[in-house]
């Protein structure tokens, strides 16, 4: 009977010791591939439909012929060879795995939220099952589950999608809630195919200087961002909601804003941007101006970017007001002057006397996303002197034409984060006012200065 049960033990600890050395390098690399496939996810909004578009526009990475090729040796060596040298190979095979496989680097970072947890739990519970229904053949087992880690991700998220709805609906009616408490609370909307943050914190500055306001942070853009803002930062105190509301898929924008219902609304340009998803510029059009149809009747305010040819060429039946660098606009920057301190220029306003504007900010984009605060602030009753000190405190978004001290006298200017070709056009057309200096230009677009 000693005997019997120390046999026993012996086995149990030889193959807890065996499924250890097999589980472990899986669970690394597992991880590693979850955690990216999770990442996208979360880039996409946790839509299914997006991660899938994503997973076939990505083949070559959801289906790695590196990886595939050795995970699936060993298994062959395994079932027709020998056991053991199949088993060695596979761990190997994961190591290799493991040292040589780089994340990939993401627009933005990856947080664990709540909801990321609730998918985590889960996977252990589908990895569980997997263990228990499949003992015997626990390695093959693992390496089609590390094959197919990425489609793990859609597959999670679908079984948790019918909780995650009631959730996101009930988060949806709080802020809805959050927003209607507070009397008197206005809702500025901002969108556009770029310039949509940077008008938001050049907006968010200006008001500042008669309201307390609040601002969707960094690029909150998203439904749930805006939905998270509203329900965690949301003050008794707060007078205007600057709302940064963006866009992949038609309807994105109405969601937005069935949720926090505007009383104005800038739309700084209609470009195409984000086709993957939209599909053609008509699409675009009507997604960005799903936010001036949301706006109130009565009293709702359209500001609009003039200089753009697509919102010109757009049908705006609301309350319109047009800001740009020329006399066609009704708020318009003239005298422009741009040095290494800034740019200085003034703002022409219907009926009253211009205002002069000094900021740190560069660039004719810049001036005119202050053009169009300018606007708002003008129609929600700033005075001069609040929109010359407002546009003063103003500071360049990170990695957004932003100038970069250099003690060797060279100008250097930061637009890393901008990727579309106005952007980038912009950004030499600011280094053309600094001549006879070595001028760097940082981005993520190939462009040439002439």
């Amino acid at each position: 009977m000693i005997n019997y049960m120390r046999i026993n033990t012996e086995c149990m600890i030889a193959i807890l010791q065996y499924v250890l050395l097999q589980c472990l390098p899986f669970a690394i690399y597992f991880y590693k591939k979850n955690r990216h496939g999770l990442h996208i996810l979360q880039l996409e909004n946790y839509y299914n439909d997006r991660y899938l578009a994503w997973m076939k526009n990505n083949i070559k990475t959801i289906f790695d012929i590196k990886t595939i090729g050795l995970l699936v040796i060993p298994v062959i060596v395994m079932i027709f060879f020998n056991w053991d040298l199949g088993s060695l190979l596979n761990v190997v095979a994961y190591l290799t795995l493991i040292l040589t496989s780089k994340r990939p680097k993401e627009k933005k970072p990856f947080v664990v939220t709540a909801r990321i947890k609730r998918m985590a739990v889960t996977y252990a519970i589908i990895i569980a099952a997997i263990f228990y229904i499949s003992a015997r053949n626990v390695v093959l087992i693992l390496n089609i589950c590390a094959i197919f880690a990425y489609v793990f991700v859609y597959i999670v998220n679908l079984i948790n999608r019918p909780i995650e709805k009631a959730i996101r609906a009930g988060f949806c009616r709080k802020a809805t809630q959050n927003l209607k408490s507070i009397k008197g609370l206005e809702v500025v909307g901002i969108t556009g195919s770029y310039g949509k943050t940077s008008t938001k914190h050049i907006v968010n500055t200006i008001l500042s200087q008669k309201y307390n306001t609040l601002m969707t942070p960094e690029s909150y853009n998203t439904t749930m961002g805006v939905v998270r803002t509203v329900n965690e930062k949301l003050s008794r105190t707060d007078n205007l909601f600057v709302c940064e509301m963006g866009a992949k898929y038609v309807g994105d924008i109405k969601e937005i804003c069935d949720i926090v219902h505007p009383n104005y609304a800038i739309i700084t340009a209609i470009g195409e941007q984000h086709l993957e998803t939209f599909k053609s510029l008509e699409n675009i059009r009507k997604t960005k101006l799903e936010l001036v149809d949301s706006l109130p009747e009565d009293k709702g305010i359209a500001f609009v970017n003039w200089e753009d040819e697509n919102i010109k060429n757009s049908k705006i039946t609301k309350n319109m007001v047009r800001y740009g660098l020329s006399k066609e606009a009704d708020y318009y920057a003239t005298n422009i002057e741009i040095t290494e301190r800034g740019s200085n220029f003034d703002v022409v306003i219907p009926g009253k006397e211009p205002i002069s504007i000094k900021t740190k900010l560069l660039g004719n984009l810049n001036i005119l996303n202050i053009v169009g605060a300018v606007a708002v602030a003008d129609k929600l009753g700033l005075t001069e002197e609040q929109i010359k000190t407002g546009a003063k405190y103003i500071k360049p978004v990170t990695h957004r034409l932003e100038l970069k001290p250099n003690p060797n006298g060279s100008i250097i200017i930061d637009d890393a984060y901008n990727s579309n070709i106005r952007g980038a056009k912009m950004a030499l057309e600011v280094l053309k006012n600094f001549k006879n200096r070595k001028r760097i230009l940082i981005t993520p677009r190939y462009c040439r200065l002439r």
